[in-house]
């Protein structure tokens, strides 16, 4: 699950900000009084820009250069230091924002503070303090997941396009947009937000109090879909943790990728990854390969221990590892027809459906077996992926292995890559022949390449020979 969270006003107080430091620093510098305490901005709640058109009879444009002086000259103050790095987070929203990282649900900083857009000294030590002040709230982040935004409009157009699963902020036009769009929102109370009523997409909270945010979230998300979402980020995180051995494989199968800018992942899509099948270890090398967490359908005896993924070897101790990984890694058990005539898959079915509506990516082989007729390139291919993706509106992405024999080329593994396509106008029966045209396509040219690679290294060997014997 993806959460994004705004700074000034949701994780910190900014209302009671501006009444320890903003009243007073303008009413005796420029003898301003506060005209709309209910306003969130500084210069809303002074009217700034009609005072300056009163005080200097000038017009509005004239008036906002003489608003954003004295914003400048409030910021640059002490009130900068005093704002932007040591503004204390609300109550819960660190223990928060903390067990949400450990379960694995991935969390963005969407914040539009005008001065970290500058391109500038200025604009550096502004992100800088931003970062440094979640740091020593206690939430640790890298710098990749903070998105600084020069203005509200901008900001709401780049979390639209991140697709969050649900959003924390404060401001009621944000919150409305949002909400509007279909994204799942949580406004925390304010001075300024009294107004906003909540909905369906809206939820308001005072404080970042656990009980309180669980009803929320899950009247927001639904208790059903939390429960993949939680299956999904425990799952990432186990796999974070082989991912370790991903340079290892890549070293000793040596692939050799066709079309390699057709390998796509996307967290903000699903997508059903489809290859044809030569090997147990199909799965392995195209999950380390595109380096994410894939949830790929498998037979129900690697499951159940009585098989493994390496080359089938019946090692129990390689059978219950196995089991072990896939269970963990929430690969989906399948149990064929012609292993079992009463084999009902639909509690599988039903998770990849799910997986694929939270934005999950998932593997299946529709030839379902590495056995194929003799002299025959592919085995018979099962079309339920395409339903699949029909009804979940995921990406469907051909991919087409060759695992070769010859210690001499280096590589054990040719893989080709087919550009993704969206089946969204096309018929099911379309979108299938699709599918097997690409598909044949690209094993035709795995083959072209293995055959060519063969026939250099034949003649290689034929070079050396001759020289030898000279």
């Amino acid at each position: 699950m993806k959460i994004i969270f705004d700074t000034d006003g949701t994780l910190t107080d900014f209302n009671k900000f501006v009444q320890q430091y903003a009243i007073d620093f303008f009413r005796k510098k420029y003898g301003m009084e506060v005209i709309y305490p209910n306003k969130l901005e500084i210069e809303d709640i002074f009217d700034m820009n009609s005072f300056f058109q009163k005080k200097y009879s000038c017009t509005l444009e004239e008036a906002k250069k003489y608003t954003k002086s004295a914003l400048d000259k409030f910021w640059i103050s002490t009130k900068f230091v005093s704002f932007s790095l040591l503004s204390k987070f609300r109550r819960g929203a660190r223990r928060f924002i903390r067990e949400a990282q450990q379960e694995g649900h991935k969390i963005e900083i969407h914040t539009s503070r005008d001065k970290t857009c500058e391109k500038s000294i200025i604009g550096y030590i502004a992100r800088s303090f931003t970062i440094l002040q979640y740091a020593i709230n206690g939430v640790f982040l890298k710098d990749s997941q903070f998105y600084f935004y020069l203005n509200d409009e901008l900001k709401v157009k780049g979390i639209i396009q991140s697709k969050p699963d649900i959003v924390f902020d404060d401001k009621p036009e944000i919150i409305n947009e949002l909400s509007n769009n279909g994204l799942k929102c949580i406004c925390v109370e304010g001075n300024h937000n009294n107004n906003l009523t909540e909905s369906r997409n809206i939820k308001k909270i005072e404080e970042f109090d656990s009980l309180i945010l669980k009803e929320k979230i899950e009247s927001l998300i639904g208790v059903k879909k939390l429960k993949y979402y939680k299956r999904a980020s425990k799952s990432d995180i186990i796999f974070g943790k082989i991912k370790i051995i991903r340079p290892l494989l890549i070293s000793f199968f040596k692939p050799l990728v066709l079309h390699e800018e057709n390998m796509i992942y996307s967290e903000n899509e699903p997508i059903i990854y489809a290859p044809n099948h030569r090997s147990t270890l199909d799965p392995m090398i195209i999950t380390a390969l595109i380096g994410e967490n894939i949830h790929w359908a498998a037979l129900l005896r690697f499951f159940e221990g009585k098989d493994s993924i390496f080359n089938n070897s019946k090692n129990p101790i390689l059978c219950k590892l196995t089991a072990s990984i896939f269970k963990s890694l929430e690969y989906f058990p399948i149990d064929r027809k012609t292993d079992n005539p009463k084999a009902n898959n639909f509690k599988s079915l039903l998770d990849m459906v799910n997986f694929l509506t939270i934005r999950e990516k998932i593997g299946i082989f529709p030839e379902g077996t590495t056995r194929r007729p003799e002299g025959h390139e592919f085995g018979t291919f099962d079309d339920s992926f395409i339903t699949l993706a029909k009804k979940t509106g995921a990406k469907i992405q051909p991919i087409t292995t060759i695992w070769t024999k010859n210690q001499d080329l280096g590589y054990k593994v040719i893989i080709n890559f087919g550009k993704a396509f969206d089946m969204s106008d096309m018929t099911e029966k379309e979108a299938y022949e699709f599918y097997l045209k690409t598909q044949q396509e690209s094993l035709q040219e795995n083959q072209k390449k293995l055959e060519k690679l063969e026939q250099e290294i034949t003649l290689k060997k034929t070079l050396n020979n001759r020289r030898y014997k000279v």
